[in-house]
């Protein structure tokens, strides 16, 4: 049997891999988002208050060049001044993975001891045996944590010069991150990758459906598409005022990777299959394989089968990111994940452009 051919994501910026005139229709352009954005600070800083820019595009871009202006976070630290740090499980298997990259990294740059809820992690070596993070449960008796907020962790964290405490200071993060935390776990992508291997037996279920789905065909370049639908519709709909990506911008990047690759084969995954394959048309398609479980209550499955593609399609949603995030390759997004429309707060396309993922392109 013939794997899929992974291919692992290189954080090259648009000026290194060029960029041709579909790639830039497509939202890659031959300037990177990080380069354009540094010469627009300056002059922004005297104008970002001006009558005429909407309030939504003024905090974009306070943000956006706040990130890029912001010192490099600090060396990983080998041992810290004896603190520890944990998080409040939030949300379903997506959100726990971003919760559990962001402890991690949390450890490597301050040299805090990081622990995971019991529950969360019990969750999470379903699908990820190889976890390295210990329980929660073997923090000592009793002790105390102190509640703080993702923003405030890394004052909290760092150790000032000379910093040591004789007894531990425990530290537990309870509010989801504003943003899916990637400026921070992105430095460590490597090593979250092999924090987030799939089990031996999703490997190979993922594998098995892939060597099925391509057939006959000589040639095989597998194409992730996750659709984020269900209960998240009303979500953007009432905390957005806003829509999920629709047909069109569905169609749009099936086409885009069927003008790259003539070998490209879709496989879909959606919490709302029969959806999608009527948006689709998956029945007069023959480059569509629909692979949902339809289980929502395993969604390892899936999210292996996404994570061994060899580029995806996302919509929203922090599972469609992780599943896109592992398998590397390009990624397209819609556009309305960037912070000018808010369109989903958990995984702005904005932050992951400015953290290093420059194989993340919107699709305008």
């Amino acid at each position: 049997m013939q794997s899929a051919h992974r291919q692992h994501p290189r954080w090259v910026s648009t000026e290194q891999r060029g960029g041709t005139e579909e790639d830039q229709q497509a939202g890659e352009g031959p300037t990177s988002v990080s380069d354009v954005l540094l010469r627009l600070c300056p002059p922004l800083h005297g104008h970002v208050d001006s009558s005429d820019v909407p309030a939504n595009v003024q905090h974009v871009l306070r943000w956006a060049c706040l990130q890029l202006e912001k010192p490099s976070p600090p060396p990983a630290t080998p041992a810290g001044c004896n603190k520890t740090v944990s998080y409040l499980p939030i949300g379903r298997l997506g959100n726990l993975m971003g919760l559990y990259a962001i402890i991690y990294s949390y450890s490597r740059i301050y040299g805090a001891a990081g622990y995971v809820d019991d529950k969360m992690l019990t969750k999470l070596t379903r699908y990820f045996p190889g976890l390295s993070l210990p329980p929660a449960s073997r923090l000592p008796t009793g002790v105390q944590r102190h509640n703080i907020s993702y923003q405030d962790a890394a004052k909290y964290l760092e150790c000032e010069p000379g910093e040591h405490h004789s007894e531990p200071q425990h530290y537990l993060i309870t509010i989801y991150p504003d943003r899916n935390g990637i400026d921070l776990f992105h430095p460590f992508y490597e090593e979250l990758r092999r924090e987030f291997e799939f089990s031996a037996r999703l490997q190979q279920q993922a594998q098995t459906f892939l060597h099925y789905a391509r057939g006959k065909r000589s040639t095989v370049t597998f194409i992730g598409v996750h659709v984020r639908r269900t209960d998240y519709r009303a979500y953007i709909e009432t905390k957005y005022k806003g829509a999920l990506p629709d047909e069109e911008y569905l169609s749009r990047a099936l086409d885009f990777y069927r003008r790259r690759y003539a070998d490209a084969l879709f496989i879909v995954c959606s919490d709302e299959l029969d959806y999608v394959a009527k948006q689709l048309h998956v029945r007069e398609s023959k480059d569509i394989v629909l692979a949902g479980n339809r289980n929502l209550e395993d969604p390892g499955r899936d999210m292996a089968l996404l994570a061994a593609c060899n580029h995806s399609v996302v919509t929203v949603g922090t599972y469609g990111f992780w599943g896109a995030y592992l398998a590397g390759g390009t990624v397209l997004a819609p556009e309305q994940q960037t912070h000018m429309t808010m369109g989903d707060r958990h995984a702005p396309l904005l932050e992951i452009q400015l953290a290093g993922a420059d194989n993340w392109v919107a699709l305008r």
